[in-house]
C-alpha cells in the first residue's frame, strides 16, 4: 500500500469534525471545571506550606527582635499568625469540600497571603523598613503567575500596590520618618522585578503549553507536529522535554494507531482515519466509500490448528490487503478477524469491483500451512460495501459503518464468499442480533 505514513496523514478525530465537534459553550464550561479544580488542589496542597511560612516567619521575627533588643508586640504577631493559619485552613476545608476554587475564591486566598505580610510588617517592623512588605509580595505574584495564571497575578500586584500605598499611608499618618523619594526607588525596583518575572513565567508557561497540547493531540492520535526546538534560542529543561517527546513521536503513533499483529491501522487509527475522509470528501463533494471484510468460518481455523496459525493468517491477510490497496485507501484491523477498507473519491460502481476483486484474491490466495511443509491453508471472506457523499450530520459517521456491517452481514446470511453493497430496502444493523430487512446487490465465487 502507497498511503502516507501515519506522521504525514492530517490527523482529524471524531472531536475535532466540525459537524460533531462539542458546542464552543459546552467546551468552554469543561475547561472552567478543570481550571476551578485544579485550582482547588493547589490550594489545598499549599496550604501546608503556607502555614509553614507563616509560622517560621513569626517565629524568625521574634528571635531577631529577642537578639538585637528590638523585640515587636509577641502578643499581636502571633495574634496575626494564629489569624492567618485560621484563615488558611477554612479556604483549605472550604476548596476540599467543593471540589473546586473559583477564581474569586483564588483572589481572596492570594489576598489573605498579601494582607498577613503587610499586617506582620506593620507590627515587627519600623516605617523606614516597610519594604520589605514588597519582596514578599513579589514571591506571592510568582506563586500565582505560576499556579494560578497570569491574570491571577496581576489581580495580586494590584492588591499589593494599594495595600503598600495604605501601609504608607499610615505611616505618614503617625508622623513616622518615612523618606518619600527612597520609598519611590524602592517601588520602582520592585516593578522592574516583579515585570521579570511576570514575562519569564509567561514564556515557560507559553511553552508548557505547547508541549502540553502536544501530548492532548498526542492522546486523540495526532502525532503531525513536534516540538519547535529552534524557536528555543537559550535551550533548558523544557528543551528537553520538546526534544524526548520529537524522538518518540514515530514510536508513539506506530503503537497508538497501527495494530502490531497484520501492520494495518488500529481500530483507532480507523476512527481517526475515516473521520479524516468524511470531513475532507464533504469539502470536496465527492464520494467515498468503505467495505467491510469478514473471513469466514475463521473460528474453525483457530479450533482446528490453533491461535497461532490463525494469526499468521491474519497476519498473511493484512500484508495482502496492504499491498493490492491503491495509494490513498486506508487499511485497517478493527475486530478479531473483520478488516475495513476505507475508499477516497470511489463511487458505488467502483467500490464494488474492488471488494468483488479482494473476495475473489483472498479465495485464490494460499495461506501459510499449519505445519512446515504442509499444504497452504484456504479461506473465504464476506465483504459489505457502502459509498456515498458525507453530509456532515452528527451520526453520519455511526450511519456509515452501520450500513457497511449490514451489508456485511447480509453477506454472510446470504451464504459467505461474496459481497453485498448497502441499499435502502437493507436497513441497519441491530445492537443485539445483526438483523438485516433487505438483499442489495450481490457477487458470489464459489
Amino acid at each position: 500500500m502507497n498511503a502516507p505514513s501515519l506522521l504525514d496523514r492530517k490527523p482529524v478525530t471524531l472531536t475535532n469534525n466540525p459537524a460533531i465537534r462539542p458546542p464552543r459553550a459546552a467546551a468552554t464550561a469543561s475547561r472552567r471545571v478543570q481550571r476551578d479544580a485544579a485550582a482547588a488542589d493547589v490550594l489545598a496542597v499549599q496550604a501546608y506550606s503556607r502555614v509553614a511560612a507563616a509560622v517560621v516567619a513569626v517565629m524568625v521575627q521574634l528571635g531577631i527582635g529577642y537578639r538585637f533588643g528590638r523585640l515587636a508586640d509577641p502578643a499581636a504577631l502571633l495574634m496575626i499568625a494564629l489569624g492567618y493559619v485560621a484563615f488558611v485552613g477554612a479556604t483549605a476545608i472550604f476548596v476540599e469540600r467543593r471540589r473546586r476554587a473559583r477564581p474569586v475564591v483564588v483572589t481572596l486566598a492570594l489576598a489573605g497571603d498579601l494582607a498577613f505580610i503587610f499586617t506582620m510588617t506593620f507590627f515587627g517592623t519600623t516605617a523606614a523598613h516597610y519594604d520589605r512588605a514588597l519582596f514578599g509580595a513579589v514571591i506571592i505574584i510568582h506563586v500565582a503567575n505560576v499556579y494560578f495564571g497570569q491574570r491571577q497575578a496581576w489581580r495580586v500586584v494590584v492588591i499589593a500596590a494599594v495595600g503598600y500605598v495604605l501601609l504608607l499611608s499610615v505611616a505618614w499618618g503617625i508622623e513616622s520618618p518615612v523618606d518619600r523619594v527612597e520609598q519611590l526607588w524602592t517601588v520602582a525596583v520592585g516593578a522592574a522585578a516583579t515585570a521579570l518575572i511576570m514575562i519569564h513565567a509567561f514564556t515557560v508557561r507559553r511553552r508548557l503549553r505547547a508541549i502540553v497540547g502536544l501530548f492532548e493531540r498526542a492522546e486523540e492520535g495526532d502525532f503531525s507536529q513536534s516540538y519547535d526546538e529552534a524557536a528555543d534560542s537559550r535551550p533548558d529543561a523544557i528543551t528537553r522535554v520538546g526534544r524526548a517527546y520529537n524522538r518518540v513521536r514515530t514510536q508513539l503513533a506506530s503503537m497508538v494507531l497501527t495494530d502490531p499483529l497484520t501492520g494495518c491501522l488500529n481500530r483507532r487509527g480507523f476512527d481517526q482515519a475515516l473521520a479524516r475522509e468524511v470531513a475532507r470528501s464533504e469539502r470536496a463533494g465527492s464520494e467515498m466509500a468503505l467495505l467491510a471484510l469478514d473471513l469466514d468460518h475463521f473460528k474453525d481455523v483457530n479450533d482446528t490448528f490453533g491461535h497461532l496459525v490463525g494469526d499468521e493468517m491474519l497476519r498473511a491477510l493484512g500484508a495482502l490487503l496492504g499491498h493490492t490497496a491503491r495509494a490513498g485507501d486506508v487499511v485497517a484491523r478493527i475486530g478479531g478477524e473483520e478488516f475495513a477498507i476505507i475508499l477516497p473519491d470511489t463511487p458505488s460502481a467502483g467500490a464494488f469491483q474492488v471488494a468483488s476483486r479482494l473476495c475473489e484474491l483472498i479465495e485464490l490466495h494460499s495461506f501459510p500451512p499449519a505445519k512446515p511443509g504442509g499444504k497452504p491453508l484456504h479461506i473465504t471472506t464476506s465483504i459489505g460495501v457502502v459509498s456515498g457523499a458525507p453530509d456532515l450530520s452528527d451520526d453520519y459517521v455511526a450511519r456509515f459503518m452501520a450500513r457497511a456491517d449490514a451489508a456485511l452481514y447480509a453477506a454472510k446470511r446470504s451464504g459467505r464468499n461474496r459481497v453485498r453493497t448497502w441499499d435502502e430496502t437493507m436497513g441497519l444493523l441491530s445492537d443485539d442480533n445483526h438483523q438485516i430487512t433487505g438483499l442489495g446487490e450481490t457477487a458470489k465465487y464459489t
